[in-house]
C-alpha cells in the first residue's frame, strides 16, 4: 500500500522521533524513496531536533546561589560577633594610668648584678663575668606594665618618669603580690607620674615639674579620615548609576569604617597614652566593619536583583 504524500508528512515527526511501528516505519520508508519532497521534510525536522534539556544544570546554579548566600550570612554574623565581642572585652580590659598609692611602688637601692641577666642573654663585648650597677624596684601586682620617659637637664641630670597602667580585672584583684624590675643605667631621680600627680621615688627633688601628656594622634586620624568619607562619599553620589561607581563607594567604605572604629574604641575622645595599643584596636574593628559593609552591600544587590 502506497501511503500519499499528506499521510506520511503527518507521520514525518513521529518517524523522525521512532516512535511509529514497524509496518508503518516500513511504508514511509518506501514513500520516502521515490518522493524527494518528503525526504527532504524529513532533512529539515531532523535539524530541528534538539538534544533534550539538562533540567540539573538550574537546580545546580539555584544551590550554589543558595550556598553563596549562606555563606555571606555566615560571615556577616561571624563579623558581627567580632565586632562585638572584641569591643566589650576591650573596654572590659581598658588600661588606665594607675594613680600613686602608698606601697605601689618600692626602690630596694642600687645592686651589682650580671651582664646577662640585665641584656638577658645578649653577649657584651666585655666579660660576662662583670657587673653593673642597677636600680631595682619592686611594683604592686596590681599594675599591668611601666611606661618609662627620660629627660636629661641642662646641668646634665637625668630624669626618669615612671607611668603604671592596669585592667580593670586587676585592679580589682584582692591578691597582693609584688614583681621586680631593675633600670640602667641608673637615673640622678626618678619620679612616679600620673598628669600632673608626681610622686618622687628615688634622688633629688627637682626645681618646677615634669608631666607627661597624652598623645593625640588619633585626632589627625579622624580628621583625615572624614575628610576621605566626604569626599569619596560625595563622588559615589554623583557616579551611582554610572558601573565605575564601585569604585568611590569601595574607598567610601574604609573612612566611614574607621570612624565607627574609632567611636566603638575610644567613643567621642581623641587622647590616649596608649598609642599603639588604641590604633591597633581602632584598625582591627575597621577592616571587620570594611569587610561587613562590603558583604552586606553585595547581599543588598543580590536581593535588589530578585524582587
Amino acid at each position: 500500500m502506497k501511503l500519499p504524500c499528506a499521510v506520511v508528512r503527518d507521520l514525518l515527526p513521529l518517524y523522525a522521533e521512532n516512535l511509529t511501528e514497524d509496518e508503518t516505519k516500513k511504508m514511509v520508508d518506501e514513500h520516502l524513496e521515490s518522493c524527494t519532497e518528503c525526504r527532504q521534510r524529513l532533512a529539515e525536522i531532523d535539524t530541528r531536533i534538539v538534544d533534550p534539556v539538562d533540567s540539573s544544570k538550574p537546580l545546580m546554579a539555584l544551590k550554589k546561589e543558595i550556598q553563596k548566600r549562606r555563606w555571606f550570612s555566615a560571615i556577616v554574623a561571624a563579623l558581627l560577633v567580632f565586632v562585638a565581642v572584641y569591643t566589650y572585652f576591650y573596654h572590659e580590659n581598658k588600661m588606665e594610668l594607675v594613680p600613686w598609692q602608698n606601697g605601689l611602688i618600692e626602690v630596694e637601692g642600687i645592686e651589682a648584678r650580671s651582664y646577662s641577666e640585665v641584656f638577658e642573654g645578649e653577649v657584651p663585648s666585655v666579660s660576662s663575668e662583670s657587673t653593673v650597677d642597677v636600680l631595682v624596684l619592686k611594683y604592686d601586682s596590681i599594675i599591668n606594665g611601666i611606661q618609662e620617659s627620660m629627660f636629661k637637664d641642662d646641668d646634665g641630670t637625668v630624669t626618669e618618669l615612671l607611668q603604671g597602667w592596669s585592667s580593670q580585672s586587676r585592679r580589682n584583684s584582692l591578691t597582693k603580690d609584688y614583681s621586680e624590675m631593675t633600670l640602667y643605667p641608673v637615673p640622678d631621680r626618678l619620679l612616679y607620674s600620673v598628669g600632673s600627680q608626681q610622686r618622687l621615688l628615688w634622688g633629688e627633688p627637682m626645681n618646677g615639674g615634669v608631666e607627661v601628656l597624652p598623645r593625640l594622634a588619633l585626632a589627625f586620624y579622624i580628621y583625615v579620615a572624614a575628610g576621605l568619607a566626604l569626599i569619596t562619599g560625595t563622588v559615589w553620589f554623583f557616579l551611582r548609576n554610572r558601573e565605575s561607581s564601585w569604585i568611590p563607594r569601595q574607598i567610601f567604605f574604609g573612612p566611614v569604617s574607621y570612624l565607627i572604629a574609632h567611636f566603638l574604641i575610644k567613643g567621642t575622645g581623641t587622647q590616649t597614652f596608649f598609642m599603639e595599643r588604641d590604633f591597633i584596636s581602632i584598625i582591627l574593628i575597621a577592616v571587620a566593619l570594611y569587610t561587613l559593609f562590603s558583604l552586606a552591600w553585595q547581599i543588598w544587590l543580590e536581593h535588589k536583583k530578585s524582587v
